[in-house]
């Protein structure tokens, strides 16, 4: 799958990560630093190997990942295994929606969430899930529903967007 629209830039694809094997640890590494530094280094190999396990097509799990140009400059993950426990038997859920910080800004974060919606619509999917420490308002203006706000240090908000 490539969808291809232009961003206030230039021209941006996305695309699926099962295409790109070669991206996998560019991906990884970028979530490793935004979420899980604090982590023993050892767990680094453990989530470079979840991720490729993240790397279907047809079905869920499945990864994009957007270039601008030629420069890889994000990624979004639908998954069934990263819940929030108050609605863990809902979903798929988002994980891993990651703009590099030169490329933020531009439209590239709704391009590969429209992306990761239309795949998730075409696989049978009624909704998605995400639950979010920082970015509940972006979801809220890319049309997203809040199910339970942000607890500033206490729980991240649930949003979920109905696919109709």
């Amino acid at each position: 799958m490539t969808t291809e629209s232009t961003a206030r830039t230039g021209v941006v694809r996305v695309e699926d990560l099962a295409d790109h094997l070669d991206l996998v640890p560019v991906v990884a590494a970028w979530h490793w630093r935004e979420w899980r530094a604090d982590e023993p280094p050892a767990a680094e190999a453990k989530f470079l190997a979840i991720l490729a396990t993240r790397t279907h097509r047809d079905v869920v799990p499945f990864t994009l990942v957007a270039f601008l140009g030629d420069q890889v400059v994000g990624s979004i993950t639908v998954c069934w295994d990263d819940t929030d426990a108050e609605y863990a038997d809902e979903g798929p859920w988002l994980s891993g929606m990651f703009v590099v910080g030169a490329a933020r800004d531009l439209g590239i974060g709704r391009q590969l969430l429209e992306a990761a919606e239309g795949r998730a619509r075409a696989l049978g999917h009624d909704e998605l899930w995400a639950h979010t420490g920082e970015a509940e308002r972006f979801y809220v203006r890319c049309g997203w529903e809040v199910v339970r706000p942000k607890e500033p240090l206490v729980r991240d908000a649930v949003v979920r967007r109905v696919l109709g």
